[in-house]
C-alpha cells in the first residue's frame, strides 16, 4: 500500500511537471518570432530619358531621339519588426538588395545596362491595409557600350562600362493579404561615373512603375512607440579619401569634334583629400557640422598648350610645384542618419588655392554614404562636384571619429 501511495505521488508529480513544461515549450512557441520578415518582389518601369545631352538628343548613329526606356528588378527586402529604437523613430523602414536591368532599345551605343544595388524604404504613414512612403536606391551599373573615339564616337553620356547607379522614388503600396502586396510608384534615377572616366555627361531618367511582392512570413504587427530623446553628442571626424579622375583636352586652336580622338589629350589625374570636422547630432535623424579640407588635385592649373610638332594633340603639362595643386577648403556639412549608415552632404569654398587658368572652381559640394563601424571607424563613398551638378571625382574615404557629451 505505501508502494502504491507513493508511485501515485510520483506519478501526479510528473504529470503536473510536464503540463508545466508543455506550457512553457508553447508560450516559446508563441513568442518566438522570426528570424527575418523578409520578402521578394518584381517590379517593372516604363518611363522618360531627360534630354541633358546630345547623344541622347539625337546626335548618335541611328540619327533617333532617346526618350523612350524600359526596365525591370527583382528584389530581396527585409522589414525592421521593431526590435530596436530606430525601427520606430523612422517608422519601421524596409531595406534589402536588387538586382535591375534597362533597356533603352538601342543595344548598339549603349548596350544592356545592369546594376547591382542597395535600397532603403521609409513609410512617411501607415494605414491598416495601406502604406505611403519613399525609397532610396544605390549601387553599381555594369554593362555599358562606353565611349570609343572609332567605334562608338557620338556617345557621350558614358565613358566608362561601369558606373553608379542612384534611385530615388515615392510609393503607395496596398496589402491585397497578409502576405501579397502591390505598389505604385514614380521614381528619379542617375547614371554617372563621377568623373572617373571622360565623357560623362551622365543619362537621366523617371518614370512610373508597378511592382509585386510575396512576403515569406505573414508582416508582423507593427505598434509604434514614443522614444526618449535624443542624447545628443559631438564629435570630431577625420578622414583621408583618395580617388581619380579623367579629363578630355582640347586643342586650344582645333577643337576636336565628336569621333576625332586626334585633336584631344585623354589624361588621368590623382586625387588625395584630408579633412577634419565638428559635428553635433542633434536628434536621431539629423547631424550638422563645420570642418576644413586639403586637397591635393593633380589637375589644377594644368597648361594645355598647341604642339609645335605639327600634331593636333595638345601638350598638356602638370603644373610645376605642388603648392599650385593644394588647396585648403572651408564647409558646412549635414548628415541624415540611419543607425550606423549616413547620407552625407558638404557644401565647401576653397579658401586657398592657386588661380590659374585651369583652377578649380571656387564652391565645391560633396554627396554619399558613410557608414560607422562598432569601434567607431567608418568608411565613405563621396561624389565630389561643382554647380550641383558636374562630378569632379569620386571619393573612397576611411576615417574615425571622436565622441562626446
Amino acid at each position: 500500500m505505501r508502494i502504491f501511495i507513493t508511485l501515485l505521488i510520483l506519478a501526479i508529480g510528473f504529470h503536473s511537471f510536464a503540463q508545466d513544461q508543455q506550457k512553457k515549450d508553447t508560450l516559446k512557441i508563441e513568442t518566438k518570432k522570426p528570424k527575418r520578415y523578409n520578402n521578394i518582389a518584381i517590379r517593372y518601369h516604363a518611363g522618360r530619358v531627360l534630354q541633358t545631352n546630345s547623344f541622347v538628343e539625337g546626335d548618335n548613329a541611328s540619327g533617333q531621339v532617346i526618350d523612350y526606356y524600359q526596365a525591370m528588378n527583382i528584389s530581396y527586402g527585409v522589414q525592421t519588426d521593431g526590435s530596436k529604437e530606430w525601427h520606430h523613430v523612422f517608422n519601421f523602414p524596409y531595406y534589402g538588395v536588387a538586382f535591375y536591368n534597362a533597356n533603352f532599345f538601342n543595344i548598339e551605343e549603349l548596350g544592356t545596362p545592369t546594376a547591382l544595388y542597395g535600397f532603403m524604404g521609409f513609410p512617411f504613414k501607415r494605414g491598416e491595409r495601406s502604406m505611403w512612403g519613399y525609397e532610396l536606391g544605390f549601387g553599381l551599373t555594369y554593362n555599358w557600350e562606353p565611349y570609343n573615339a572609332y567605334d562608338n564616337p557620338f556617345q557621350v553620356a558614358i565613358g566608362s562600362y561601369r558606373t553608379v547607379y542612384i534611385d530615388a522614388n515615392l510609393f503607395y503600396q496596398y496589402h491585397l493579404s497578409p502576405r501579397w502586396d502591390i505598389r505604385g510608384s514614380f521614381g528619379f534615377t542617375h547614371f554617372s561615373n563621377g568623373g572617373t572616366k571622360k565623357p560623362n555627361s551622365g543619362i537621366n531618367l523617371v518614370s512610373p512603375s508597378i511592382e509585386i511582392s510575396y512576403s515569406f512570413k505573414d508582416k508582423p504587427l507593427l505598434v509604434r512607440t514614443a522614444q526618449p530623446a535624443y542624447e545628443q553628442h559631438y564629435e570630431l571626424a577625420m578622414q583621408v579619401g583618395s580617388g581619380s579622375s579623367n579629363v578630355l583636352y582640347n586643342n586650344p586652336n582645333e577643337p576636336a569634334n565628336p569621333g576625332d580622338s586626334k585633336a584631344t589629350a585623354d589624361v588621368m589625374h590623382s586625387y588625395l583629400n584630408f579633412s577634419a570636422a565638428i559635428l553635433k547630432q542633434t536628434t536621431w535623424k539629423n547631424k550638422f557640422g563645420a570642418g576644413i579640407d586639403v586637397t591635393y588635385d593633380e589637375k589644377a592649373n594644368v597648361t594645355v598648350t598647341n604642339p609645335e610638332d605639327g600634331n593636333q594633340e595638345p601638350v598638356v603639362e602638370f603644373a610645376s610645384k605642388t603648392s599650385e595643386k593644394m588647396m585648403l577648403g572651408i564647409f558646412g556639412t549635414y548628415e541624415f542618419t540611419v543607425d550606423r549608415l549616413s547620407v552625407a552632404s558638404y557644401f565647401g569654398v576653397l579658401a586657398l588655392r592657386k588661380k590659374g587658368d585651369n583652377a578649380n572652381p571656387f564652391m565645391y559640394q560633396k554627396f554619399g554614404l558613410k557608414y560607422h563601424f562598432k569601434n567607431d571607424m567608418y568608411a565613405g563613398l563621396l561624389v565630389r562636384a561643382h554647380n550641383f551638378s558636374v562630378a569632379e571625382v569620386i571619393e573612397w574615404n576611411i576615417g574615425y571619429r571622436i565622441k562626446w557629451h
